[in-house]
């Protein structure tokens, strides 16, 4: 399970707007983004969920070595169209 996470880091989760969204899971439809997760959190596409992610310091940056080069990643970015998105096992 994830710990910090929140409803925008959720696969089910779908935004609305910037404050609200809509769980598919449990048929929500007023979801605050940034209320805590429920029993069926899957997580999301995000880089932070990615295997080829360093550990993020302080501020949410990481190393990426998903690609020929390594180069920085924010790790709440959403990976939704990246190719080489490897989820953590």
């Amino acid at each position: 399970m994830c710990t910090n996470c929140n409803h925008s880091d959720c696969a089910n989760f779908i935004p609305i707007d910037v404050a609200k969204g809509i769980c598919h899971a449990n048929g929500d439809i007023v979801v605050q983004t940034d209320s805590p997760t429920c029993e069926r959190f899957a997580p999301g596409m995000k880089c932070k969920f990615c295997s080829h992610l360093s550990e993020p310091d302080e501020k949410g940056m990481a190393i990426c070595s998903g690609f020929a080069v390594e180069s920085w990643a924010f790790a709440e970015l959403g990976a939704k169209n990246c190719e080489n998105f490897a989820a953590h096992a």
